[in-house]
Parts: C-alpha cells; structure tokens; sequence
C-alpha cells in the first residue's frame, strides 16, 4: 500500500488531466492519507534547507495575500498551493518508510502511467473529433503525456526485447507528436519538444550534439507546419512589427502579456499583488477587451504576485531541492537520471509558456520527482535499481 501511495502523484496528474475537481479531491484524499500514515509512524525527518525555504515562501506568500486588495482569494490559492508543495516532503518521508524501496520500479511505474495517460488522450481525441464542432485547443490536454513522454519510452526500452523495442517507441512517440500537432497547442509541442532534448543526452552520449540538432530541427519543422503558425507566416505584412507579430499571433498574444507585465509593474514590487490576484491587474487585458487570468509564465506571474522576494523564495526553494538530487546523482542510472531531468525540463518549459508558478505540474509533479529521486545511502536495505 506504501508503494501505491508513494507514487499516487503520478496517477493524480492523470486525474487532473480528466478534470481539476477530479484531480483535487484525489489529491486531498492522498494528503490525508499520507500525513496520518507519517504521524502514526512518527516520519519527521525532512531536509533541513527546503524546509526552511518552504516555510519561508509560505509566510511571504501569507504576507502578501493578507496586505492585497482580494485577501480572501488569495488565501484560497495559497492554501492550494501550499499542500500540492507538500508533496516534497511527503515523498521523502514516505520513501524512507519503504525499506525494499526500489527506484528501478517507480521509474517504470511512472512509465506505465505515461502510457495511460497517453492512451486517454489518444481516445478522447478521437471520439471528440468526430464532432463537427470539435475544438482540440480546448477540449483536448496533452500536457501531461507529454512530459511523462520519456518514462514511457523508459518502460518500453527497458521491458520489451528486441528490435520490437524501436518500433513501440517510434510509434509511441510519432503518434503522440501527431497529435499534439493536430491539437493545435504549441505549448505542449514545444513541451514534448524540451523533454526529448534533454533525453538526448542521456540516449545519446556520443553524438550528442547531432541528435540534439537533429530533434530540434524536427520540431521547428513541426512548429513552422503548426496551422497558426502557416497561416501568420503566409498573411502577416512584411513591416517594422513583423516579428513581434508573429510571435505575438503564433504565442496566442503571451508575447503582450509579458511585455505589459514589464512595462506595468505591480504597485509593491517587492511584496507583490498577492496570489492569483494579477488578474485583477491591467497587464492581462489583450486589445482592451480580451482578459486571460494570469501572465503564462511562472516568473513573470510569481514576481507579480509575490513580488521580488517571494519569487527569490521560490527559486531557492526548488534549487535547495535540485541541489540536493545532484549531489546523489552518481548513485543514479544514467537512463534513469535523464528521464527524470528530462520530464522535469518538460513542465519547465510549459511554465514559461503557459503553466502558473502554482499548477500542479510545478507545485506537486516536479516536487514529486525530486523527492524520489532523491538519495538515501544511509537506509540500509534500500535498492538503487
């Protein structure tokens, strides 16, 4: 059961994907769980640098969203992310508590997952599609398999035998490009994209600067072919604002919100607007009509919400975090290192497109990955692979 709990994260993710109330509820029913399990077990022992780090964000943000001008929402939000944050520390103290713990069967539990959750979106595609009103941009995520994209290609390198292997993860991955093409998001393209870069390095160690060339020319190909991208190219005017254009129709208008969220700073720089109040600022209005809810990128909407201090505080809460996975990476795979890396590099490339600094995806997933991957050489009876 301890192994089912370690890795609910995993499957919580896949339930976000289905729906945010889905996900949240099976969240708090794992937080539950989870934090009777380590009191009754008496599992205390958290790190001492993100712990501190982590209560010194969660102060700030507390700060921040008691001196802004909706307190009560702000709350609410950081509440939130205060327990999907917790999910670091769960992680640790929960594989701590699992003596036959093996890294080797998490990474391809999480694989498995990865292909689940591959096949959901796959099949939601296509019975959606046959409505003539189908809008994919919308009613379709992929976000999720396609960070999770290089665990189930671990699974399937690592489980099926023979040259049957490239053909699985060819497919896998060629059918799973497609459709995030077809689904007109480039966000989770450019996601996936960022993911199988990094994996490169991992898979190949010789030639790594010409794969690495070889995938990124491969999905600016994919990104140029993109329909909105098509179509900007072909009926964009050739002015002085050209590319701030197109950049600004093929990134669905982030390029103004970023530029107007430094041309309008919040009113307290430091202290911020508090949490999920930049909606209530001037710089996510596009063309004075359209508002979006938060700026599309995690440091522009962390330092507009919990100012320069509280994104500082972030930043160190998930380097204090990193930090601590690299100075345990040689006990680590190669393989299994990079795929981690690799998801991990996934959703910080979908942050700085689309993902708050508060998603899931950040806040529980990449928390999540790092606990695990975190060493213990000091517990004895504990596996590496």
């Amino acid at each position: 059961m301890r192994y089912w709990l370690l890795l609910a994260p995993v499957f919580i993710a896949l339930l976000y994907q289905v729906g945010r109330g889905l996900g949240n509820t099976s969240y708090m029913l794992y937080w539950v769980t989870a934090v009777v399990l380590l009191v009754r077990t008496r599992s205390f022992a958290f790190p001492p640098a993100a712990s501190v780090l982590y209560l010194a964000l969660l102060a700030w943000g507390t700060l921040s969203a008691a001196l802004s001008i909706n307190p009560d929402g702000a709350y609410g939000k950081w509440v939130q992310y205060a327990l999907l944050g917790s999910s670091y520390f769960i992680t640790w103290a929960l594989v701590r508590t699992i003596p036959e713990f093996s890294l080797e069967r998490a990474v391809r539990m999480i694989g498995v997952a990865g292909l689940i959750g591959f096949a959901y979106y796959a099949a939601q595609f296509l019975i959606l599609s046959m409505s003539s009103d189908f809008h994919p941009e919308l009613q379709v995520h992929g976000l999720v398999p396609a960070y999770l994209a290089p665990f189930a290609l671990y699974f399937i390198w690592q489980t099926v035998k023979g040259k049957i292997r490239v053909v699985l993860s060819l497919a896998c991955l060629a059918s799973l490009t497609l459709l995030l093409v077809f689904s007109n998001s480039l966000t989770e393209v450019v996601t996936l994209a960022g993911a199988l870069a990094v994996l490169v390095f991992f898979v190949v160690p010789n030639k790594r600067l010409l794969a690495l060339g070889g995938t990124s020319l491969l999905f600016i190909a994919l990104i140029l072919a993109f329909d909105p991208a098509g179509h900007v190219l072909s009926q964009a005017e050739h002015t002085h604002e050209y590319w701030f254009t197109f950049l600004n129709q093929l990134s669905s208008f982030r390029t103004q919100l970023w530029y107007q969220a430094i041309t309008i700073p919040p009113p307290n720089q430091w202290l911020g607007g508090g949490p999920s109040n930049v909606g209530l600022y001037p710089p996510v209005v596009i063309n004075e009509t359209y508002k979006v809810g938060h700026l599309h990128n995690l440091l522009l909407d962390c330092w507009y919400e919990l100012g320069v201090v509280g994104l500082a505080l972030y930043m160190m809460f998930y380097g204090a975090q990193i930090l601590a996975v690299m100075a345990g990476a040689a006990n680590l795979r190669s393989l299994q290192h990079g795929v981690m890396y690799a998801a991990v590099a996934g959703i910080l490339v979908a942050t700085m497109l689309e993902q708050s600094y508060r998603s899931y995806h950040v806040a529980m997933f990449v928390s999540f990955l790092l606990a695990l991957y975190n060493p213990d050489s000091g517990k004895p009876g504990r596996e590496q692979g």
